[in-house]
């Protein structure tokens, strides 16, 4: 215990001046840095071309500076989605189901729409019948990839479950 005073004691009166209004002794850097003794060392990175450029980035920053400037700003987009879905008391069951997104982009709204309309209905024999219909839409301001389509499906199931028939018609 006694020794750990001791050297703390040393550690602190070494740290203060030999006289009071002496100012402590500069420090030198290794690196030729400056001091009060000595003017700023000369700087051969100044010298290159360009270096007092306004648009000069110093190479290690340049990567930051191009991962920034690649970074694309995220455009705000809206999607809802809406589902309804019935059991009748016969057993047969629809379904609906509204999917709508809106993208801002540089040239306007790009507006995506889905519809989904659902219907199964049981046969007589335990079998069923399912009745779907999809409408989508795209709408692109200024652009011919707007398109909207319509599809009907009915597919017929025996009682086990197996498939009987399956129609699709495309508009």
């Amino acid at each position: 215990m006694h020794r750990i005073l001791t050297t703390a004691a040393a550690l602190l009166i070494g740290a203060l001046p030999a006289r009071a209004g002496e100012p402590p002794t500069p420090t030198t850097d290794v690196r030729r840095g400056t001091d009060d003794r000595r003017p700023m060392s000369p700087d051969e990175h100044a010298q290159a071309e360009g270096h007092w450029d306004p648009k000069h980035v110093e190479k290690s920053e340049r990567k930051t500076a191009q991962a920034q400037g690649a970074v694309r700003r995220a455009r705000p987009a809206k999607s809802e989605l809406h589902r309804k879905s019935e059991t009748r008391a016969d057993g047969s069951r629809r379904t609906e189901e509204e999917r709508s997104e809106v993208k801002e982009t540089a040239r306007g709204e790009v507006k995506d729409q889905s519809k989904i309309v659902s219907e199964t209905k049981r046969d007589a024999q335990g079998g069923t019948t399912t009745t779907r219909e999809v409408t989508r839409s795209h709408d692109e301001p200024g652009s011919d990839n707007d398109r909207k389509s319509t599809t009907k499906e009915t597919i017929v199931r025996d009682a086990n479950g197996k498939l009987v028939s399956d129609q699709k018609k495309t508009e």
